[in-house]
């Protein structure tokens, strides 16, 4: 009977050793997948640090969905941008702002290898604001990875009206 007991006892101790390193693997295993969606980790969100915001609009004023279509631009693009500032700021600045207020925006860009560029002020209605900035932000860009595959490397302000 002691023998039995014995024997229970180590098979337990076994089992839960063995619980234990399959524990262990499966941890080790989910915080080292690196599993990456359009250029960006599934556990960073360095594409929300590399958005800002500056002028009159703050973030607090534009919807989650509009935000997330930025991001989702910047991190399909990931490793070309360092640092995206959007200068949104209304024409009238003492009327309240609604889907038909003017919107006058800037892009400042800084590409990761250090090219900067800043958009022409544009004027939008405030409902058309994150497309057109996503257009103007993508026209740039397109002109920028151009000059790349030409071989040349840009310095100056692409300026693409």
């Amino acid at each position: 009977m002691n023998g039995r007991k014995h024997r229970q006892k180590k098979t337990e101790i076994a089992r839960n050793i063995f619980l234990i390193l399959v524990a262990g693997a499966v941890i080790y295993i989910f915080f080292n997948l690196d599993l990456v969606r359009k250029g960006e980790s599934v556990f960073s969100n360095s594409a929300s640090k590399k958005l800002q915001f500056s002028g009159t609009l703050s973030p607090r004023d534009y919807t989650d969905r509009e935000i997330e279509r930025i991001l989702n631009y910047i991190k399909a693009r990931n490793d070309l941008f360092q640092e995206v500032k959007v200068d949104a700021s209304t024409q009238d600045s003492y009327g309240a702002v609604g889907p038909d207020s003017a919107i006058i925006f800037e892009l400042h860009v800084i590409m990761t290898d250090g090219f900067t560029f800043t958009t022409p002020a544009r004027r939008t209605p405030r409902r058309d604001l994150v497309v057109s900035l996503l257009r103007k932000l993508d026209k740039d860009v397109r002109t920028y990875r151009q000059l790349k595959k030409e071989g040349r490397n840009p310095s100056s302000m692409i300026n693409t009206m």
